[in-house]
């Protein structure tokens, strides 16, 4: 029992340890322009990684860990002008989708960009746009008194979209 009570007791130390770790190494990769590579400072910044980056260190801040502020500041930046990143094949439909993700981000940082999310919606058609930028722009949407038509198509489009059978849906 002793054992036990002992692990249980470590473990949130342990693990703001690792986390801290892993902030750290996060901050060491952090190229100039606010962006992260694959795995190692200096190489290209990869936009979906960088967006997925940020959206993790703000769960993270949203936990009371420590993320420094310069960290953040770079990375706000970079998701702002997240459209100039993109290197020239990435498709139109991965740019939207890459690009709700980050405007997403951007209000969980505090950083609403309405006109942003009403002009991605409005890129495409509602079924022509990905699953995942819906539900991106779902988020940011519902909170704008302006967008309740936008609103109600997203959510017709996410419920048609449901299929159900008799083990799951």
């Amino acid at each position: 029992a002793e054992m036990r009570t002992l692990l249980v007791e470590l473990r949130p130390t342990a693990m703001q340890e690792a986390l801290a770790r892993d902030i750290a190494a996060l901050e060491s990769m952090q190229n100039s322009d606010g962006g992260f590579p694959y795995w190692t400072r200096g190489y290209d910044s990869i936009p979906y990684n960088s967006v997925f980056v940020v959206h993790a260190l703000q769960v993270a801040r949203n936990k009371d860990y420590a993320v420094p502020q310069a960290m953040m500041d770079r990375a706000l930046d970079y998701l702002r002008t997240i459209e100039s990143h993109y290197p020239s094949w990435y498709s139109a439909r991965t740019r939207h989708a890459i690009s709700s993700y980050a405007v997403y981000v951007r209000q969980l940082m505090g950083d609403i960009d309405l006109a942003k999310a009403r002009s991605l919606y409005d890129q495409y058609p509602v079924n022509e746009q990905s699953l995942e930028a819906l539900a991106f722009l779902w988020q940011i949407l519902s909170g704008d008194p302006t967008a309740a038509s936008r609103v109600d198509e997203i959510e017709r489009r996410l419920q048609n979209s449901a299929v159900e059978t008799a083990g799951m849906a």
